[in-house]
C-alpha cells in the first residue's frame, strides 16, 4: 500500500485554497491536513502538523517570500511547492537556490497539480512549463550540474521512452492518462535538468546513458 502524502495548503485566496484542497483530496494517496491564509498561522501549523508537502502562494500580503524561507529553515525535510498567479523570476530563482522542490502557476490543471505533489513527495523536482519558459532554463544557459548525477524520475523516464518510440505529446498523454500540459511539463523538466533545448538532444542523452535502448531511437519532434 502506497504511503499517504500529507499536504498543507497555504493561500490567502479562499476560493483557490478550497479548490486546491478539493483537487488534492480527490486522490486516495493524498491527505490535506490543513490550510491557512496567513504566514504566522502557516508557520506554526506546518511545524506542528509536519506535512510531507506544502503548497504555498507566497505572493500575497498575508503570505510572503520570507514565510516560505522561514518554514523551510525550520523543517528542512519538508517538500515545498510555490504556486502563484504571476511568476516573479527573481524570487523563483532565489527559492530554487534555497532548495524549493516545485513551482506551479495557479492556472495549472488538475493533473499537473497532483503530479507535482507526487513527484516532490518522492524527492524529485517539478516546475511547470510556464515557469520553465520564463526562467529560460533551456535556452543558452550553461549547465550547473557539473559532474553531479542527473535525477530523471520514473515518470519522466516513462515519458522519455514514449517520445523515443515516436509518440506525440497528445498520444503520450492519452497512453499515460495525463493531461497534454503535464506531459509537456515533464518534457521541459527533463530538458531543463540536462541543459538541452530540443527533443533530439534529450533522446541522444538518454541513449548514451543507457536510459533507453538504441533500437527505440525513433524520435519525433512533433508535439
Amino acid at each position: 500500500m502506497n504511503k499517504v502524502i500529507k499536504t498543507y495548503v497555504a493561500d490567502s485566496n479562499f476560493l483557490i485554497a478550497e479548490g486546491l484542497r478539493n483537487v488534492l483530496s480527490s486522490c486516495e494517496n493524498i491527505e490535506v491536513v490543513g490550510t491557512s491564509s496567513a504566514g504566522d498561522i502557516m508557520t506554526d501549523e506546518v511545524c506542528k502538523l509536519s506535512p510531507d508537502v506544502l503548497l504555498v502562494d507566497y505572493s500575497s500580503d498575508k503570505l510572503s517570500f520570507s514565510d516560505v524561507t522561514d518554514v523551510m529553515r525550520k523543517l528542512p525535510s519538508l517538500r515545498v511547492i510555490g504556486i502563484v498567479h504571476e511568476c516573479d523570476v527573481n524570487q523563483v530563482k532565489r527559492l530554487i537556490k534555497l532548495g524549493i522542490h516545485g513551482h506551479l502557476m495557479n492556472d495549472c490543471d488538475r493533473d499537473e497539480i497532483i503530479d507535482s505533489v507526487n513527484s516532490c513527495a518522492k524527492g524529485d523536482k517539478f516546475f511547470c512549463g510556464q515557469v520553465l519558459d520564463k526562467l529560460n532554463w533551456s535556452e543558452g544557459q550553461e549547465s550547473e550540474h557539473g559532474c553531479d548525477p542527473i535525477n530523471i524520475s520514473e515518470r519522466e523516464l516513462e515519458v522519455l521512452q514514449l517520445i523515443a518510440e515516436g509518440l506525440t505529446t497528445k498520444q503520450i498523454a492519452e497512453k499515460l492518462h495525463l493531461s497534454f500540459h503535464t506531459v509537456m511539463t515533464h518534457r521541459k523538466n527533463m530538458m531543463a535538468k540536462l541543459g538541452l533545448n530540443n527533443t533530439a538532444g534529450l533522446i541522444i542523452y538518454a541513449v548514451k546513458e543507457n536510459l533507453i535502448s538504441p533500437n527505440k531511437f525513433l524520435f519525433s519532434t512533433n508535439s
